[in-house]
Order: C-alpha cells, then sequence, then structure tokens
C-alpha cells in the first residue's frame, strides 16, 4: 500500500517495461486483480526512464488525480496527443 497522503487509492502499483523499453504502470486491487493501467505505449516519443505518458482520462481519471496529488506522479512540461487527448509525461517517483 502507498503512503497514507493518498486519499482514495486503494491498491498496489506494478512497474513492466513495454516491448519498446518504455515504463509500464498498471494498478492491481488489494486482492490482486487488475484495475487500471495508467500508461500508455507510445513509440513516437522519448522518454527517461522514470516517465510515462500518463492515461489521465476515462476510467482513469480519479486514480490518476490521486497518484498527482500525492506525487507518486509528477507532471513534466511535456505532453503527448493521444486521440483527442492531451496526456501529461510523467516521472513515476516510486
Amino acid at each position: 500500500m502507498l503512503s497514507s497522503k493518498i486519499k482514495y487509492f486503494q491498491g498496489n502499483i506494478t512497474k513492466k517495461k513495454y516491448k519498446n523499453g518504455q515504463l509500464a504502470i498498471f494498478v492491481n486491487g488489494s486482492d490482486g486483480e487488475p484495475i487500471a493501467e495508467l500508461s500508455i505505449n507510445d513509440y513516437s516519443i522519448d522518454l527517461d526512464s522514470n516517465e510515462i505518458v500518463l492515461k489521465n482520462y476515462s476510467e482513469n481519471s480519479q486514480i490518476s488525480q490521486d497518484l498527482l496529488d500525492s506525487e507518486v506522479l509528477i507532471p513534466t512540461d511535456r505532453f503527448l496527443l493521444i486521440g483527442s487527448h492531451l496526456c501529461p509525461i510523467c516521472e513515476v517517483t516510486i
């Protein structure tokens, strides 16, 4: 479980790598069942080893906001347009 600074998040973050080497972030519930994939795999952008393109819309909106508020994810000044969504590139601090 993460720090008590996180208000609504209940689960565990798992870090993996996509085939292109980019960091992948997944959230699993306390029962181990998958809840969300927070990162977006995109071959068109170079990311540092601790950065992700954050999927902060749709079913991820509350989870991603909670992790941003708690500074588990820290936005950079870069974004990537995915469809009609402007997705922030974030540093992962855990």
